[in-house]
């Protein structure tokens, strides 16, 4: 990480702020015993299941399982990372915040401030070239909507690199965010006579850039490669312009390229933003569901555009996003459709928008009239897949009813067959080991329990257990945590949220913190050292259970010395089993 805010700055803010009256000013809360209630903000619901809890400074949501501590609401309600949700309380109580360094890197505000020079620059050069500016009004773009967005113009690489050094910008930094190359001889522009939109985070700052050529040479499009502060998989371009119109309607377009954004927003619908290219990626995908519950899918209708709409329906999908198709002329994109239609008839498309199942559907069986017992197997076999990601279970049985009825076959059947599909995807190990694992799983989710309601636990798993041997990566990332800010001081869920920073990992804590104590009047030292000694036994299970397959492999292969050793090493295991 190149910059970081101290413990010791959040832990002072987290301490002089009251989560109730944070929340206070977001949502009307109501006394509920020694807690508060609301109506969950995250998600629709008739009665309150929001829990604030002034004693441990938490919220938790019992209906959606949101939950965690006053910087977490405040990533939720508005939408912003961790650092800025310190800084956002910090500026509240007159605390300065000091931004530290790891020996050696650079700040992000030093590449931050290149880039806007870079892109102040660009915009001039724009200016001066009356080639690029006819390009750019011919594609109907008007003056207020290029300063808006700070499109530019890269001009020959001798002509930037004297900018650079006429302004005293070091040509390392230059080269770590991908503006400039070092050649044989002499460094030079990775930007040269295209025109250039910058790209922005979330949060307005300018974290990289894109480039079209004026020709028709290749590569048509060119981005910034990945640096310290961009990394195009996990950018929406345009989200810093659209995400307040995006949050109102809860729904965004989702549109390909720079221009079909600029094109759009520029038409009034400002509820748009583009993936920069066909390939849609899970983050940002997860980055959409943090602002809508909805999305229409505008990608052009070509070969390229079609695999990316499937692909980005899969990926949609798992997000759990409502997903919808705008239908487009083949070979045209949204810009060139608003440039010929106009904004009004796009707006008719998209309230036209079919569903991605729809659309999927459509997609397999083309134009046919009649399917052939195969034709239907192809299809079923095509959709199954996409089916596989729906995760709401009374949605999924409507989807199989309608392909059911779609290709004229019995619903009964069809779903039998789905189930066939999904047992085939799933890894092909015996019921048994499911079993051992799922048991190793809650075993150990009750010994973090534990730990977290009590620091006596936490000193006896510390002595007689070690987390590194939590077969869940979740829970020995938390258990870890918990073992070392014991060490240092009193341990407070807040203060655990505050160190993992994790959604999942926050929602977890709020919801073990705010539920009722499942261990009250019970021995909870004894309980964790019964546990312990679970969680042994099965460790030295496991163990034994690879070592006869080693021992069964070895025989095959004649290694009679190995064998011998692996024979020794299982009777000490099983000796230490019935020993306890």
């Amino acid at each position: 990480m190149a910059g970081y805010i101290s413990d010791e700055i959040i832990n002072k803010i987290s301490e002089q702020t009251d989560i109730v009256e944070v929340v206070s000013e977001y949502l009307p809360l109501k006394k509920a015993g020694k807690n508060y209630k609301a109506l969950c903000p995250f998600h629709e619901e008739r009665t309150p299941s929001f829990i604030v809890s002034p004693e441990k400074q938490l919220f938790h949501c019992f209906g959606c399982g949101v939950g965690g501590n006053v910087f977490t609401f405040l990533m939720k309600w508005e939408k912003i990372s961790f650092p800025e949700a310190v800084r956002m309380l910090g500026e509240k109580l007159g605390i300065p915040i000091s931004v530290e360094e790891e020996k050696g890197e650079v700040p992000k505000e030093e590449f931050y401030q290149i880039n806007e020079s870079v892109a102040n620059f660009f915009q001039g050069e724009l200016r001066k070239n009356k080639v690029a500016q006819d390009y750019l009004k011919r594609r109907g773009f008007s003056e207020k909507t290029l300063d808006t967005w700070k499109v530019g113009y890269a001009p020959a690489s001798r002509v930037f690199l004297s900018f650079c050094k006429k302004k005293g910008i070091s040509l390392e930094r230059l080269r770590d965010l991908g503006l400039l190359s070092l050649g044989k001889e002499d460094w030079y522009a990775y930007f040269r006579e295209r025109i250039i939109f910058p790209i922005f985070t979330p949060q307005g700052r300018i974290c990289g850039f894109g480039g079209r050529v004026l020709d028709s040479s290749s590569p048509k499009y060119l981005n910034s490669p990945q640096s310290p502060v961009f990394d195009k998989g996990r950018v929406l371009y345009g989200l810093n312009f659209s995400k307040e119109a995006i949050g109102k309607e809860k729904a965004v377009v989702l549109v390909e390229g720079y221009t079909d954004a600029i094109t759009l927003y520029q038409g009034g619908i400002r509820n748009v933003v583009a993936s920069l290219g066909t390939s849609l990626t899970a983050s940002q995908a997860r980055l959409i569901k943090r602002y809508a519950d909805e999305v229409f899918i505008a990608y052009d209708q070509d070969k390229a555009g079609i695999a990316a709409t499937l692909r980005g329906i899969d990926l949609l999908l798992e997000a759990d996003l409502k997903i919808r198709i705008i239908s487009l002329p083949r070979g045209m994109d949204p810009a060139e459709f608003l440039d010929k239609k106009g904004a009004k008839l796009f707006v008719k498309e998209k309230d036209k928008a079919i569903s991605y199942f729809d659309y999927r559907v459509n997609l397999e069986i083309g134009q046919s009239s009649f399917l052939e017992p195969e034709d239907k197997l192809r299809v079923v076999n095509a959709l199954f897949p996409t089916l596989s990601r729906v995760k709401n279970l009374i949605k999924l049985q409507e989807l199989i009813k309608k392909l059911a009825h779609r290709l004229n076959i019995d619903e009964s059947l069809l779903g039998m067959e789905f189930e066939k599909f999904k047992r085939r995807q799933r890894p092909s190990f015996s019921p048994e080991i499911f079993k051992v694992q799922n048991d190793q799983e809650k075993t150990e989710k009750i010994l973090l329990q534990l730990m977290l309601n009590s620091t006596e636990v936490v000193r006896v798993v510390e002595e007689k257990w070690d987390v590194d041997y939590f077969v869940d990566p979740f829970y020995k990332k938390i258990a870890q945590r918990i073992i070392s800010l014991t060490k240092n001081r009193k341990l407070s869920p807040s203060i655990l949220i505050n160190q993992l920073r994790e959604e999942d990992a926050s929602s977890f804590i709020s919801s073990f913190s705010l539920s009722d104590d499942p261990f009250r009047g019970i021995d909870k030292k004894k309980t964790a050292l019964d546990i312990i000694k679970t969680l042994q036994r099965n460790r030295k299970q496991k163990k034994i259970d690879e070592l006869r397959k080693r021992i069964e492999e070895g025989e095959r292969k004649g290694e009679e010395e190995k064998i011998k050793e692996w024979l020794e090493e299982l009777t000490e295991l099983k000796k230490q089993i019935l020993l306890r």
